[in-house]
């Protein structure tokens, strides 16, 4: 299309830090107006209606200089006067899948006649633009990938803002801040996706209610912008050496308890003092203090590694006490000391600096006991704003409580979850909280919406987690803020999220409860990547059945804009996650758009960093050297399944500056050496060392994979050179990485020379699926993947299982292959699971870190190719193979899905034979194997091997 249309934005500034802006255009449509088409952008995120009604929300995650618009064909327009409003929020900060551009709208709305454009509406000047009071700016992030947690209080702002006849006399004219083409989105591109679903889904029960009384006192504040003043990045590394101070004034000598939480990734000190006392404690532990009368100095030490350098404080003592920053003249409450050091470690193939000398000054405060002697510091001292301070920290609230009594739950309590007009009524409680335990029977990501009657001021906390132990004790991730504040105005009112979150239980607390409320409906409404379900599996075996479900809607639900790693922490396009999630979705969903859309935003990265980067688009700038790989391949998969040859040609100069990148980091005995993050498994393997043997190894296939694709575009010299690039570091590999005494291929070398002397399944077993072992080595490698040994590394994640079961199955290990399923799947589903976990052990007493990681979705692919048996012998499945084995059962049917439709498989022992029924497409020339002695009937007829 042609933009004429003018970016505009409001007086908020270039970066405004959680900024909600309203925009308004009033417009009368053309007598003569066969069609409309709405053409809009935003950074971050838009919300658009028309005379009140929701059309749609985005954009698609996208990087900066190709910024993505979305397109909506506009019906039900009414004659005279119509109004356009759209309510951006822009993050002023970068995420795990946002870079921070600056603030801007642009939208154009072109009517047509006869496939002419007669009449335009352009965002410029006359637009009306108004902050929308109702949004809390002094949030707290979601957690260090998201943005920040939505807080919003319906008195603040008329909820009517975007309806025909509302009156913006009073707004503001938007300020044009530039044209088409400016930067830093250079260019528009067109939304490369369908629009994501809207599906109302209800809880299936209330579980309980309690009354529960909050911590009473704390704070979540961002230190991000006093110590990294001017960076928006979302980088991990960040290495602070400071402090927080604040003047705690009670009114008499009380004792309680406080606090002190960072983020669980953090490498932190967890060390602080108060009136000369020293504490050392933990994340979330209850720490008693004492306090005198009058001033009290508390000094935490905040000096460490973080990704997202934010401090938690939560206080309880009889009486609400004071906080000042010391020395402050405005009402600022608390201070930074420092920053004495700082630094961002990027891990992007370059050398880092391991150890870091502490200064002298940040030594010497750690002396400091009373507000005389923090004088000497002055210099050092800097209020932190109030607007970096969250005191409506949700998450902490619901953690950090009192459980007064647990109340009975009648008939009349389930109400709320009900799809019809029922009520479940509200009474104030004695002591406490209202708090309602909702389970909504599955995992799901979407938008949060409710319905309620209430008094003005009335708040309602929506605190969102995915597991509960049987003992009752509910999984929290200290680092997950996932959660949502509504203060209500007078009367019934309904609320729609703005912001999609992924959960399986909700906290509803019911605060400053004056009069009774009424809660009429709570649901979420489903958003994910729209497919139909198409691929499917069921089979006698109901175990096998119930792991094929919770797998298939893992997949769906980290199915977004792009496949997401999770729902709930991160929702980020990991792109090592993404070469297994999308094998995974081929025989779930057959989204081979959507993996297109990865692969492309995945190759982008190569002009930012040196090597394809761990996940995309992000504000984390970071190079995982075995994901950098994975991608290459990934490549070679999407062609083998989708036959997209002109993908290929688009993505090969991206494909071509890798293998030349990687070529720069090869040292002088062929091997790959690197600094990065060189992560395969959430297991002790020896890898963090700049010569790693497992990206090695699959650098080898990873450039034979490439040359096949150079070979199918008329590349033919590159892919000579790649086949001998691969050629050559196989040998290095055989060569440097073998121990021959140990008889295993070693996880690393380290700096100094020493070879490793860790020995890891996951080493062995990636040189074993890249080719790279031959002869007695390969029969070694076998042995060790069938009876893996007592004293190696064992695996540890499901992401490695799915590369450990393609092992297994090129060996004829079917039955290792179902037994590890039934085993770790099975264990899953023993505790309630309905969407498969990032692991299988516990973690600091909890199953997983997340419940719905679509890494671990591994069945799917794996009954697709074990049992129904399905691959393609020519790229795009214009030549399939079926063989099909049941492995045990006595019946399966399914259906795997096709770029030409789907394949349809029954089988059944009968027997004397084998029933087999095959349904596909009559495009597909299929050639059908089978393995088993039993006389087999395909479609009725005798089957014949060849």
């Amino acid at each position: 299309m042609e933009w004429k249309a003018k970016w505009i934005w409001d007086q908020s500034g270039e970066h405004p830090r959680n900024q909600w802006s309203c925009f308004r255009k009033t417009f009368t449509v053309p007598s003569d107006t066969e069609n409309a088409i709405l053409s809009l952008s935003a950074d971050t995120k838009y919300t658009v209606y028309i005379n009140g009604e929701l059309i749609g929300s985005g954009p698609v995650r996208g990087w900066t200089n190709e910024w993505y618009y979305d397109q909506y064909e506009l019906s039900g327009l009414k004659e005279g006067e119509n109004v356009i409003a759209v309510l951006v929020n822009h993050y002023g900060i970068g995420t795990m899948h946002y870079i921070e551009g600056r603030s801007g709208l642009i939208t154009q709305i072109d009517f047509y006649h006869n496939n002419q454009v007669i009449d335009q509406i352009l965002t410029d000047e006359s637009w009306k633009t108004s902050n929308h009071d109702g949004f809390v700016k002094e949030s707290v992030k979601m957690s260090n990938c998201l943005s920040w947690a939505e807080i919003y209080n319906a008195e603040l702002f008329d909820s009517n803002w975007e309806q025909l006849h509302f009156d913006d006399s009073s707004w503001h004219n938007a300020e044009i801040i530039g044209a088409y083409g400016m930067s830093p989105w250079k260019s528009l591109v067109p939304r490369d996706i369908p629009h994501l679903t809207n599906e109302p889904i209800y809880p299936k029960s209330v579980l309980a209610r309690k009354e529960v009384k909050p911590i009473s006192q704390h704070f979540s504040i961002d230190l991000k912008p006093s110590f990294f003043p001017g960076q928006f990045d979302n980088n991990s590394g960040k290495i602070i050496q400071g402090y927080v101070v604040t003047e705690i004034h009670a009114n008499d000598d009380i004792t309680g308890v406080m606090t002190l939480s960072f983020d669980a990734h953090a490498e932190a000190k967890w060390e602080f003092k108060l009136n000369g006392s020293e504490y050392k404690t933990q994340n979330g532990k209850y720490e008693t203090v004492n306090l005198k009368k009058g001033a009290n100095l508390l000094l935490v030490d905040v000096g460490g590694s973080f990704h997202e350098p934010t401090i938690h404080l939560a206080f309880d003592f009889p009486e609400k006490v004071k906080f000042k920053a010391p020395f402050s003249h405005n009402d600022s409450r608390f201070s930074v000391i420092g920053p004495f050091y700082t630094e961002t470690r990027l891990q992007i193939g370059k050398q880092v600096q391991n150890s870091i000398t502490p200064k002298e000054e940040y030594l010497q405060v750690k002396t400091v006991s009373s507000l005389s002697e923090l004088e000497f510091f002055r210099k050092w001292i800097k209020d932190i704003p109030n607007n970096h301070v969250c005191t409506d920290n949700v998450s902490l609230l619901s953690m950090f409580k009192k459980d007064i009594r647990t109340h009975s739950l009648n008939f009349d309590q389930q109400n709320m979850i009900l799809a019809n007009q029922s009520f479940t009524n509200v009474e104030p409680r004695e002591q406490g909280d209202t708090e309602y335990l909702i389970d909504f029977g599955k995992e799901y990501l979407g938008y949060i919406e409710f319905e309620l009657e209430a008094e003005r001021g009335t708040i309602f906390d929506f605190f969102l987690f995915e597991s509960i132990h049987q003992n009752g004790k509910i999984e929290h991730t200290f680092s997950l803020n996932n959660s949502m504040r509504y203060i209500s105005r007078d009367g019934r009112q309904c609320y729609r999220s703005y912001i999609p979150r992924g959960f399986r239980y909700m906290l509803l607390t019911i605060r400053n409860l004056k009069g009774p409320c009424k809660i009429f409906k709570i649901k979420v409404d489903v958003t994910t990547f729209p497919t139909g379900n198409v691929g499917s599996f069921s089979s006698s075996d109901y175990q096998l059945n119930q792991i094929w479900e919770i797998s298939k809607h893992t997949i769906r639900m980290c199915a977004q804009d792009t496949i997401i790693d999770c729902p709930a922490y991160e929702q980020a396009l990991w792109t090592g996650d993404s070469y297994n999630i999308s094998l995974m979705n081929y025989y779930a969903f057959g989204n081979y758009d959507l993996v297109r859309r990865c692969l492309r935003l995945i190759s982008k990265s190569v002009y930012r960093s040196p090597l394809p980067e761990s996940h995309v688009p992000s504000g984390w700038q970071n190079v995982l050297t075995a994901w950098s790989i994975l991608w290459m391949m990934a490549c070679r998969e999407y062609y083998r399944y989708s036959g997209d040859l002109e993908f290929i040609k688009e993505v090969y100069p991206e494909l071509k500056l890798t293998v030349q990148r990687f070529q720069d980091f090869v040292n002088e005995d062929g091997l790959v050496e690197i600094y990065a993050w060189n992560m395969l498994d959430w297991a002790p393997m020896d890898t963090r060392h700049k010569i790693v043997t497992h990206q090695n190894a699959l650098l080898v296939e990873a450039l034979r994979q490439t040359a096949y694709l150079a070979s199918t575009i008329g590349e033919h010299e590159d892919e000579i050179n790649f086949k001998t690039l691969a050629n050559n570091l196989k040998q290095a590999i055989n060569e440097h990485l073998w121990d021959e005494e140990g008889r295993v291929f070693i996880d690393s070398i380290h700096e100094d020379g020493e070879k490793s002397k860790t020995r890891s399944i996951q080493t062995n077993l990636i040189v074993y699926l890249s080719d790279c072992a031959e002869g007695q080595r390969r029969q070694i490698i076998e042995e060790y993947l069938t009876n893996p040994p007592y004293d190696f590394v064992q695996i540890k994640s499901p992401f490695v299982l799915f590369f450990y079961y393609q092992a297994l199955m090129s060996l004829g290990k079917n039955e290792m292959v179902l037994d590890n399923i039934r085993k770790i799947y099975g264990y899953m589903l023993e505790h309630d699971a309905t969407t498969c976990w990032e692991g299988w052990e516990l973690i600091e007493g909890d199953f997983s870190r997340s419940h719905c990681h679509a890494w671990s979705a591994a069945p799917t692919y794996v009954f697709g190719v074990l049992y129904l048996g399905v691959k393609p012998l020519e790229p795009g499945f214009t030549k399939v193979v079926i063989s099909p084995n049941l492995n045990g059962l006595k019946w399966m049917k399914g259906s795997v899905p096709i770029p030409q439709g789907k394949i349809d498989i029954y089988c059944k022992d009968l027997g004397e034979y084998i029933d087999l029924q095959i349904t596909l497409p009559q495009e597909v020339e299929v050639e059908i194997n089978t393995s088993t002695n039993t006389k087999v009937k395909v479609n009725g007829k005798d089957y014949m091997k060849v």
